[in-house]
């Protein structure tokens, strides 16, 4: 079953409506606005988004591996310990 966007002329909302069948003899009969009750209302262009691996968010993705970058880039305490008592082991 095909989703349709619709948007409210009258009041702006926007909404999806399932549809029974894709035939354009559907569209002459729009879905009323679940907000306002108005008949007014025309399809939408439908929108969709693309995610990556598991839907991570880029953004959250590049923070993770910066994070790790840096804690990879700083020396453990115990290994600059070490060091300082001349311990090479």
């Amino acid at each position: 079953m095909p989703i349709y966007d619709y948007r409210c002329q009258k009041c702006g909302e926007r909404f999806s409506q399932f549809s029974r069948t894709m035939s354009s003899s559907d569209e002459a009969e729009a879905p009323p606005c679940p907000k306002c009750g108005s008949t007014d209302t025309e399809r939408a262009l439908s929108t969709f988004a693309v995610h990556g691996p598991s839907g991570a968010d880029p953004q959250e993705v590049a923070a993770q591996r910066a994070e790790g970058e840096r804690a990879a880039s700083i020396t453990p305490r115990e290994q600059i310990n070490k060091w300082r008592s001349g311990n090479k082991t």
